[in-house]
């Protein structure tokens, strides 16, 4: 079959899952089935396919599962990443964690770095990579996640410590020192919005999701047990929901920490940041 026509007819099934993102999804399938890079696909339509390659990967996108998965990789703050069954999928909102978090650190030599409930690792190994000076660890519980985020670690040969533990629980302080920066972008959907999340979301592990019944399980968690391993002038600086800027705050504020609330590119609140020290 020409590659232009199968091409209609794949963006045409596939708007029962991705709505006006079909056309996306189906080059990025394509991309996968035929090893047509992406942006050329437009140039291929005269060319003869064979439509079985591609429609394996069609049918597990038409029962909700993430493009994300069945292409096994994202790319995230310009760097790959593995993702598939058992890791939060990298998105572009996420990124405003790691600016930020590079811009508290920028005046520190060698800084050490802790990311918590790090998942794939897209966080951790970001920093690394754009401050080779820092030391990172990254911070998972769950065996799948952990496994993603060790093979992101190799895969863009950053060394990044890989560490096991439930950030739910305490922590002894002197296992684990001091450090300039905890980065987080820990789950935080509460009760009721995860009734209302779509298959694709749904897709991922609910461990990476589920907040709480309001949302501010970790949020809590952190402030508790974690913040003691600030330095000094350390920093923390944790992704929320965008209907999270005024109570996530108010548990720093607690800890007598000052805060900022960081917008995405989206105009909704997605980041905190919180110090000892007076915020400019």
């Amino acid at each position: 079959m020409r590659l232009s026509k199968l091409r209609r007819a794949v963006s045409e099934r596939l708007k029962s899952v991705c709505g006006e993102d079909a056309r996306f999804d189906t080059d990025l399938l394509i991309e996968k089935a035929y090893g047509i890079p992406f942006g050329k696909i437009a140039l291929e339509g005269d060319r003869e396919v064979d439509e079985s390659n591609l429609e394996p990967l069609v049918a597990r996108r038409l029962k909700g599962e993430p493009t994300q998965y069945i292409l096994g990789q994202w790319e995230f703050f310009g760097l790959p990443f593995y993702v598939g069954d058992g890791v939060l999928i990298p998105r572009p909102d996420t990124e405003v964690l790691v600016e930020k978090g590079l811009e508290l650190i920028k005046g520190t030599q060698s800084p050490r770095v802790l990311d918590l409930c790090s998942g794939s690792g897209c966080i951790a190994v970001a920093i690394k990579k754009h401050r080779p000076d820092a030391s990172v660890t990254a911070v998972e519980l769950y065996d799948q996640a952990a496994e993603y985020l060790s093979r992101n670690v190799a895969l863009n040969n950053a060394e990044v410590e890989v560490r096991r533990a439930d950030v739910l629980k305490p922590v002894k302080a002197e296992e684990w020192g001091k450090f300039d920066l905890i980065l987080s972008n820990p789950p935080y959907v509460d009760g009721k919005a995860m009734t209302t999340l779509s298959a694709e979301v749904k897709a991922e592990p609910h461990t990476a999701l589920f907040g709480g019944e309001d949302g501010l399980d970790f949020y809590r968690a952190i402030a508790e047990n974690w913040l003691e391993l600030l330095g000094e002038k350390g920093a923390v600086a944790v992704e929320i929901g965008f209907d999270q800027g005024k109570s996530v705050p108010a548990i720093f504020k607690e800890k007598g920490l000052n805060t900022a609330v960081i917008k995405d590119y989206g105009g909704n609140d997605r980041v905190i940041i919180g110090t000892q020290s007076a915020l400019i």
